[in-house]
């Protein structure tokens, strides 16, 4: 099965993303890849999310961030592979294959859309800094939703670490990862 048909039968929803990230080559061998904070705000550890799915790495090893601006940016230079119809959540795919999620907030798929504004499309390139979606944190949180953001590798099996960084506050486009072949 394929990435982005995984993660749509995983929330039965459709919609693509596109990322795009940035690598270093050591003797044309790719060995890492880097992964930018696609939102500012507090870093968290994946275990503090209020979802099991996150809080035990069930999708892949991360980190979660508390945002404190409703903007995400591509964390990296790829494709959006889905970009789901309530626009709470984008799976990325980088052009040396690390494959990400970024799921704004718990349980706001029940949002269907509200309060989410897309600026891209499932399939659309990118690069990294490019404005994904736009979200309301308050009007989210007033709905009763938490906003924490959960950033994932989801093929984290085929990397050998993810180094994640030790900042406890993050901008847009600050280093957040580096997944290590």
């Amino acid at each position: 099965m394929s990435f982005s048909n995984f993660i749509k039968n995983m929330f039965n929803t459709q919609d693509k993303k596109e990322i795009v990230k940035e690598d270093v080559v050591i003797n044309n061998k790719q060995e890492s890849e880097i992964i930018y904070s696609p939102l500012s705000g507090e870093v968290k550890k994946l275990s503090e999310v209020n979802d099991i799915t996150f809080a035990e790495e069930l999708m892949g090893k991360g980190i979660a961030i508390e945002p404190s601006k409703g903007q995400v940016f591509s964390p990296v230079k790829g494709e959006i592979a889905a970009f789901f119809v309530t626009k709470h959540a984008i799976a990325l795919r980088t052009d040396n294959g690390a494959e990400i999620l970024i799921h704004i907030g718990i349980n706001t798929v029940a949002l269907k859309g509200k309060h989410f504004v897309p600026h891209v499309n499932e399939g659309d390139r990118v690069n990294i800094g490019d404005l994904l979606v736009e979200f309301d944190i308050e009007a989210i949180k007033k709905e009763g939703y938490e906003v924490i953001t959960s950033i994932v590798i989801t093929n984290t099996d085929n990397y050998r670490d993810i180094k994640k960084t030790d900042s406890n506050k993050v901008l847009a486009k600050d280093m957040l990862m580096e997944v290590i072949s």
